[in-house]
C-alpha cells in the first residue's frame, strides 16, 4: 500500500485470534501476573472492558479485508462507511459520505478552509484495532494520506494496557501516584508515536481521533511520551467519523451560553458544587442560569426556542450505559433526558455549537455506551459536545469548568480551549488553596464543604473531559 510504512515487531505477536473485534477472557489472562486491577467504589472504577456488542463489532466487510490492495483512499474510504454504519445502526444518524474518488480530496479541502480561518492545522487519524496488528492512518490537509502498521499492538497485547490506563488513572488511592505512566507511555508509543514525525513536519496541531470500539472510552490526554502527556503537545476531539462531523467554523468567544444544573438527587451523589459552577459560568458570560426544580425539559425548549443559545451547560448526572440508546440518560429535575431523544431538542436550528455535560460518565470499555458517548454531538445535533468519561469530583469539575469557560472567551477554537485549561491543570496553575479556587483568572471563595486544599495535576482530574465532535 503506498505510503505504508511497517514498524519492526518488538517481539512475536503470536497467532491471529477471531477477525471479529471482540474481547474474550483470553486477553484478561494476558495482564501481567502481579497486576491486579485496583477495587475501588463502582462509580469511579474503571468497568472491564467488554465491547461485547455484534452490532457494534461486526465490521461489513471485515476490517482486515478494509487493508487488502494497496488503495489507501480505497481504505479510508471504507473505514468511514463502517464508522457510519456502526454509529448509524445504534443512533439512527446518517452522514453525507462524499464519492471515494472524490473523498480524500472534499476532506482536505475542508481542513485546509478550516486553517484558513482558525490558524489552526488539523489532521484526521483513524485508529483500527485488528487481531495481529494495530493500523494508524493519517489523512493530512496536503499529500496522501500516511499509513503505518504496528505489529506488536496487536489485539491481545493492546486491551490490557487501555484497562489498564483507566483502572490506574481512576484509582481513588493513587491520585498521589504515578502508576499509570506504564500503560499511558505504551499506548503512546503504539497509538501516536509512528505518527508524531510526519505531524511535526506538517504542522499539525489539532487531531480528529476516530478510534475502533474499546478505544473511544480511553484518556487519549494522558498518554504519555516520556516527557509529557500528548495534551500538551495536541489539542483533540474524539470524532465518529469525518463525514459524521459538522465542519462549519464559527467562534464561541462571543456565544450566548444556557447554563443549567441539579445540584440535589434521591439515588444519586449530590453534586455540591453544581450552585456555584452555574453562577460563576452565569456572570461570566451574562447569560441566565436554572437549578434544581427550574432545570426542566419544558424551560430547555422554551430557552433555546425564544434565544437561540449557541453553548447550553447541563450540571447534572448523565450516564452512558450498555444496551439500547435509551438506557443512557441526562437527569432533568423531573425527567430523564435519554440518549434516543436528543434530536427532539432542535439544536440544529437555531444551532448549538457547544453541549457541555459537567458530570457524565461511560461505561468505560463497553461498545454501546462508547457509542452513545462518542455519537453525542451528532445525535444531539450540536456541532461538538464537552463531556467527561468518568465522574470526577465536586472540585475537579468546578475547577476544569471554570478555567475552560474563562479560556473559551481568547481562544480561536474548542479543542484548543480544553487543552489550555488541561495543560494550566497539569501545571499546577488551577488548585484549591485557602477555601479558594484558583484558576488563571482569579480566585473563587468557596463554601465550607469544598474547601480542602486539592491538587489537580493528577490524570484523574483532568483527563476525563473529551470533546466530542467538531474540535473547531
Amino acid at each position: 500500500m503506498q505510503g505504508r510504512r511497517k514498524i519492526p515487531p518488538l517481539d512475536n505477536p503470536g497467532a491471529a485470534a477471531d477477525q471479529i473485534l471482540r474481547l474474550d477472557s483470553s486477553i484478561i489472562s494476558q495482564l501481567p501476573p502481579a497486576y491486579q486491577p485496583p477495587t475501588v467504589p463502582s462509580r469511579e472504577t474503571a468497568p472491564p472492558l467488554t465491547p461485547n456488542s455484534s452490532l457494534v463489532l461486526g465490521y461489513v466487510p471485515p476490517p482486515d479485508r478494509l487493508f487488502e490492495g494497496n488503495d489507501i483512499e480505497k481504505t479510508v474510504w471504507g473505514i468511514e462507511q463502517t464508522r457510519n454504519q456502526e454509529f448509524g445502526q445504534y443512533l439512527g444518524v446518517t452522514a453525507n459520505l462524499p464519492d471515494q474518488k472524490v473523498m480524500i480530496a472534499t476532506f482536505q479541502q475542508t481542513l485546509k478552509n478550516i486553517e484558513q480561518q482558525t490558524g489552526k492545522r488539523s489532521g484526521i487519524i483513524y485508529i483500527i484495532s485488528l487481531a495481529d496488528r494495530l493500523e494508524l492512518i493519517l489523512v493530512p490537509p496536503v499529500g496522501r494520506p500516511i499509513h503505518y502498521s504496528v505489529p506488536e499492538a496487536n489485539r491481545a497485547a493492546l486491551f490490557p494496557f487501555v484497562q489498564e490506563l483507566q483502572a490506574e488513572i481512576t484509582s481513588p488511592g493513587k491520585r498521589g501516584t504515578t502508576t499509570y505512566l506504564r500503560a499511558a507511555q505504551q499506548l503512546y508509543k503504539w497509538a501516536i508515536a509512528p505518527l508524531d514525525k510526519d505531524l511535526k513536519n506538517l504542522g499539525i496541531q489539532t487531531l480528529l481521533l476516530s478510534v475502533d470500539p474499546g478505544l473511544r472510552s480511553m484518556p487519549f490526554a494522558a498518554l504519555h511520551d516520556g516527557k509529557g502527556f500528548l495534551i500538551e503537545k495536541y489539542s483533540f476531539s474524539l470524532i465518529p467519523s469525518f463525514s459524521l462531523t459538522n465542519s462549519d467554523y464559527k467562534a464561541v468567544t462571543d456565544a450566548t451560553v444556557l447554563a443549567m444544573g441539579r445540584s440535589e438527587f434521591v439515588n444519586q451523589k449530590p453534586l455540591l458544587s453544581v450552585p456555584i459552577e452555574l453562577q460563576a459560568i452565569s456572570a461570566q458570560w451574562h447569560g441566565p442560569s436554572f437549578l434544581n426544580s427550574t432545570f426542566t425539559l419544558d424551560n430547555l425548549n422554551s430557552e433555546h426556542a425564544k434565544r437561540g443559545f449557541r453553548i447550553v451547560h447541563l450540571a447534572t448526572h448523565a450516564d452512558f450505559q450498555p444496551g439500547k440508546p435509551s438506557n443512557s440518560y441526562i437527569q432533568l429535575w423531573n425527567s430523564k433526558l435519554q440518549l434516543d431523544r436528543l434530536e427532539s431538542l432542535n439544536w440544529r436550528n437555531p444551532q448549538v455549537d457547544l453541549l457541555v455535560l459537567s458530570a457524565c460518565r461511560t461505561a468505560l470499555g463497553d461498545g454501546e455506551a462508547e457509542l452513545g458517548f462518542g455519537g453525542l454531538a451528532v445525535k444531539s445535533g450540536a456541532k461538538s459536545a464537552l463531556g467527561s468519561l468518568w465522574y470526577v469530583d465536586d472540585g475537579g469539575t468546578l475547577a476544569l469548568m471554570s478555567e475552560f469557560y474563562h479560556q473559551l472567551r481568547g481562544a480561536t477554537t474548542k479543542a484548543e480551549t480544553l487543552q489550555l485549561a488541561q495543560q494550566a491543570m497539569i501545571a499546577h496553575k488551577v488548585r484549591m488553596e485557602n477555601g479558594q479556587l484558583v484558576t488563571t483568572a482569579g480566585k473563587l471563595n468557596l463554601p465550607a464543604d469544598l474547601q480542602q486544599n486539592q491538587d489537580f495535576s493528577h490524570p484523574y482530574y483532568w483527563s476525563s473531559f473529551t470533546l466530542i465532535g467538531s474540535p473547531w
